[in-house]
């Protein structure tokens, strides 16, 4: 098994364009010639979606000429909308200060011209990014007054969008309860309006939400349906993506034979040259099912590719993510110098990110290692900042499993005894978010 993982990462690192051509981009390409002016400038923000998801540089590459054109054209719409692709391909790239500019230069011009559908839409994306970056009440208001134009604008699946990206805020507060009732919500009104896909994302969410309180029976038939969805939508990335959560709350339930087994399989059904962080997470989640194991060894083989990857992407965020699992398990291995130089490294990026629960995981880990050193001032400093950053996360009326509590691992049995498989299953579940913010732009809406 663990050659097939080391094909998988190579055919990751061969560049896309060299594994196979893009289906959807190409026959665009081939219009190129045939069209001018405003015509070509559409065609070219049409193929910066298409691309999206295969070369995110290519995509990037697209919005740029689609922008310059449309700046030549005095074509103020694809100039917006050229702006708002070039934001969306910078988050996931992991720049968020390039993606929330160009974000903010689409919206604008999304107000110059009236366009409320456009503006609402960046509403929507910087929220994502105030999110992402920790500011969660001005996340919140950036989402209000996207939810705000939809209900105006009657667009009934724009409010549902938004509406996720409220759940995940509330998860990352550690508010379960209240994100179990607007996920509850947003199925029931999008089940009205028999928008399929916006059940199927909501059944992922609400999955991660079972998870997180332990309920892995109903996170597991949450993500079944949702596979079922995603199969007859023929939407192969949410397949993907609700099976990975699926295979981790099975691992979470203790079978890490079945685990590894339905793992396996989402790498089957993802496209060999995919770039999308589903499969990068898959492989990241197998690596950490072999650290469980007590394998870290063969956990750090897979994690180097990954890295190796995320590196090339220039997505820094899950590139700290990686860091910090390759330096649990090289603690685990006594090597304790390489150890604190990963985390050293994940910790540098998440300060530039203002990442809060990277933070989180990072001052534990950092903590531990200058205890183990016998740095004990150093660790104090670090404990507190953890404590600082705990209390800054969690609201001290929400309803949340607290990651202290041991109450996420009760399941998982003699094997989950390293100290380090707590915080496993605790970074597990932000996975599952990081997954869920791919969904959460509002980026074809107005194209």
């Amino acid at each position: 098994m663990l050659r097939r993982f080391i094909l998988f990462l190579f055919l990751l690192l061969l560049p896309p364009v060299l594994l196979v051509a893009n289906n959807e981009a190409e026959p665009l390409i081939k219009r190129l010639n045939s069209v001018t002016g405003v015509a070509k400038a559409n065609l070219l923000n049409e193929i910066s979606v298409a691309f999206r998801n295969t070369d995110r540089y290519a995509s990037l590459n697209y919005a740029r000429l689609a922008f310059e054109l449309s700046m030549k054209e005095n074509y103020l719409p694809g100039k917006a909308l050229a702006k708002k692709n070039e934001g969306i391909c910078w988050f996931f790239i992991g720049n968020n200060d390039s993606a929330a500019l160009c974000y903010q230069q689409a919206l604008d011009v999304y107000k110059s011209i009236g366009d409320t559908k456009g503006m609402s839409a960046c509403y929507n994306n910087l929220g994502l990014i105030a999110q992402e970056t920790g500011r969660y009440d001005d996340a919140l208001r950036l989402y209000q007054l996207s939810i705000d134009m939809d209900i105006k604008l009657g667009d009934a699946i724009g409010v549902a969008t938004t509406k996720r990206n409220l759940v995940d805020i509330y998860i990352y507060r550690g508010n379960s309860k209240k994100a179990l009732s607007l996920s509850n919500e947003i199925i029931s009104e999008c089940s009205l309006n028999e928008d399929k896909e916006g059940v199927m994302r909501a059944l992922i969410n609400r999955a991660a939400i079972y998870n997180n309180l332990s309920n892995f029976d109903a996170s597991i038939i949450d993500l079944k349906k949702a596979v079922a969805l995603a199969r007859e939508l023929e939407d192969s990335y949410a397949e993907a993506m609700a099976m990975s959560n699926y295979g981790l709350a099975i691992w979470q339930k203790g079978d890490v034979e079945e685990a590894l087994k339905i793992l396996n399989h989402v790498l089957d059904i993802s496209d060999e040259n995919s770039d999308n962080v589903d499969v990068l997470n898959t492989l990241w989640l197998i690596s950490e099912i072999y650290s469980s194991q007590k394998e870290f060894a063969k956990s750090n083989e897979i994690l180097l590719g990954v890295l190796k990857r995320y590196e090339e992407l220039g997505n820094k965020r899950q590139s700290a993510r990686v860091l910090t699992s390759l330096g649990r398990n090289l603690a685990e291995l006594n090597e304790i110098d390489k150890a604190l130089g990963y985390f050293e490294k994940s910790l540098e990026i998440t300060l530039e990110l203002d990442a809060p629960f990277e933070l989180l995981e990072n001052y534990r880990n950092l903590a531990h290692i200058q205890a183990i050193l016998h740095n004990f001032d150093a660790a104090d400093s670090l404990q507190n900042l953890f404590a600082q950053t705990h209390m800054l996360i969690f609201n001290s009326d929400s309803t949340h499993v607290s990651n202290e509590s041991n109450s996420v691992n009760e399941n998982r049995g003699a094997n989950a005894s390293s100290t380090t498989s707590n915080w496993i299953i605790a970074f597990s579940l932000f996975a599952i978010l990081v997954l869920l913010s791919v969904y959460a732009f509002k980026g074809k809406r107005d194209e």
